[in-house]
C-alpha cells in the first residue's frame, strides 16, 4: 500500500516548483509514496519543468482552462492511491525530515485526522500559520483594526491567534493547507474539498469539516517546512483579493446563513478590498 500521495497544484510556477518537488523527493526517502502535479494551465513553463523531474511515481497532469485550486486539487485526491494525502503548496522547501514527522504522528496518533508543519518563512523567522475558525466578532476585530492594534489578546486578536507559541506542539483549529496532512479515508468520509471555494478558505472549511468529524489536528514543529507566503497570490494579487473576499463570503454563508450580519459582513468586505488593491497600487 501506498503510505502517502503527496499533491501540489500549479499556477505559473515554474520559480518554485523544481526546488520544492527536489526536497519532497528527499524528504519521502524510506515511504512509499506517489507525487500527483496538477498544472492549472499555466502560462509559463511549469509543467515541461515538472515532466523533467526524475521520480517513479511522478504522475503529472494539466488541465486545459485553470479550474481553481480546490478542483485540482480535488483531482489529486481523486487520483490518489496512499494512505495519508499531503496537500503541498509549490513555493514551499521541505526538511529532509519534514514528512516522516508527521507521517510518524499520524500512524501513531488515531484520534487525530489530520496534522501540520511549522511553517516558516524563507529568513527563517516563524510563519503565522494557524489560525482559529473565523466568527463574526472576529471579522469585526479585523475590519475595526482592534485585531492590529491587539494583535496578541485573546479578545480582538482570536482570529489570527499571533499571541500563539509556535514552538509547543498543539491541538489547533485551522492551519493553512500549503503543507498539510489528512487521512485518505477521512477525506472520502468528509467528500474531500468543498468545490464552492474557487481559491481561499477552502482549508478553513477542511478544518471545520474533520472537526465535525469528531477528529482533531495537530501542530508538530518538529516537522518545519519553508514557505515564500503569497507567491501565487502577488502574480494576480488585485483578482485574488476579489477572489478572497468571495470565498470568505461563501464560508460565513455555508456555516452561519444568510440575514443581516451576512450583509454587514459583505459591505465591509468590499470596502476593504478596495482598501487593499489601492493601497498596493500606491
Amino acid at each position: 500500500m501506498t503510505d502517502i500521495s503527496v499533491i501540489i497544484v500549479t499556477w505559473n510556477s515554474s520559480d518554485e516548483i523544481v526546488n520544492c518537488v527536489n526536497s519532497v523527493i528527499t524528504a519521502l526517502r524510506g515511504l512509499v509514496a506517489e507525487l500527483i502535479i496538477i498544472d492549472n494551465n499555466s502560462a509559463d513553463d511549469s509543467f515541461a519543468l515538472v515532466n523533467k523531474i526524475e521520480f517513479p511515481q511522478l504522475n503529472a497532469f494539466q488541465n486545459s482552462e485553470n479550474l481553481g485550486y480546490t478542483k485540482a486539487i480535488n483531482q489529486g485526491i481523486k487520483l490518489s492511491k496512499g494512505k495519508y494525502v499531503l496537500l503541498l503548496n509549490p513555493d514551499t522547501v521541505l526538511n529532509n525530515t519534514s514528512i516522516k514527522v508527521v507521517y510518524d504522528f499520524m500512524e501513531s496518533n488515531p484520534a487525530y485526522g489530520a496534522c501540520a508543519p511549522l511553517m516558516k518563512n524563507p529568513d527563517g523567522s516563524v510563519q503565522y500559520s494557524v489560525r482559529n475558525f473565523p466568527t463574526y466578532w472576529r471579522m469585526f476585530c479585523e475590519f475595526s483594526l482592534l485585531a492590529y492594534i491587539f494583535p496578541k489578546t485573546k479578545l480582538f486578536g482570536s482570529w489570527k491567534a499571533k499571541y500563539m507559541d509556535y514552538s509547543l506542539e498543539q491541538d489547533v483549529e485551522q492551519p493553512m493547507a500549503a503543507a498539510f496532512m489528512v487521512r485518505a479515508d477521512l477525506l472520502s468520509k468528509i467528500d474531500n474539498m468543498d468545490e464552492r471555494f474557487r481559491m481561499f478558505f477552502n482549508d478553513v472549511d477542511l478544518c471545520k469539516k474533520i472537526y465535525d468529524a469528531g477528529f482533531k489536528i495537530r501542530l508538530l514543529p518538529s516537522s518545519v517546512v519553508i514557505h515564500e507566503h503569497g507567491a501565487s497570490i502577488k502574480k494576480d494579487r488585485a483578482n485574488m483579493i476579489r477572489v478572497w473576499n468571495d470565498d470568505c463570503g461563501k464560508y460565513f454563508e455555508k456555516h452561519f446563513g444568510k440575514g443581516l450580519l451576512m450583509i454587514w459582513l459583505k459591505i465591509n468586505l468590499k470596502i476593504s478590498g478596495i482598501i487593499r488593491v489601492f493601497s498596493n497600487k500606491k
